[in-house]
């Protein structure tokens, strides 16, 4: 009714069957832990750079405070706030040699109750032509109408990491690598 196997010889029986399966099964399976722990790894980067770009827009919000006044950003200011991302980056675990940031303003004319850009008071400051998924121009809806009567200015700060290039080989499909982002949008206080 039952077979015996006599396991002394049962690779050699099946003339190398079950090692070449048991290769193919473990190719297999590592490619599969391969590909989990570099989707887990960008993920988790992504996240780190969501609380660095929200919290770098928590300071460029809370500006006035911090700095005394609330003239428009310097480039010393923006160069502050880039090497506190590239430390905040460093201390989390991530190699951050090609971190790259831009903070754009978009303040609006106080002089009609009409939510009109003001152009010549709108810079965008950046440095390695880190672009944001979506201008801050295009998200202008987000800007509350203040007490006071203006609409209240807004901020958004985008980071951007370039990605491992072999993972730009997998997933860019045949373009540009693409870069992993994360932008914060804030209203100044």
């Amino acid at each position: 009714m039952f077979k015996k196997i006599n396991y002394d010889n049962f690779i050699l029986n099946r003339r190398g069957a079950v090692i070449v399966e048991f290769a193919f099964v473990a190719f297999i399976i590592t490619l599969l832990i391969k590909v989990l722990i570099t989707v887990a790894t960008y993920q988790a980067t992504v996240g780190k750079l969501d609380r660095i770009s929200y919290s770098i827009a928590g300071i460029v919000r809370e500006r006035e405070r911090l700095y005394g006044s609330n003239s428009p950003l310097s480039a010393a200011q923006y160069n502050e706030l880039k090497d506190l991302a590239n430390k905040i980056l460093l201390d989390s675990g991530v190699p951050n040699t090609k971190l790259k940031m831009t903070i754009e303003r978009l303040n609006f004319r106080s002089a009609t109750g009409l939510k009109i850009i003001d152009v010549n008071n709108s810079p965008i400051y950046t440095v390695g032509g880190c672009e944001p998924t979506r201008p801050l121009r295009e998200m202008m809806e987000l800007s509350p109408y203040s007490n006071s009567g203006q609409w209240l200015p807004l901020y958004q700060v985008t980071l951007c990491l370039p990605t491992a290039p072999w993972y730009n080989t997998l997933f860019s499909r045949g373009g540009t690598a693409i870069p992993i982002k994360s932008s914060a949008v804030t209203i100044e206080r």
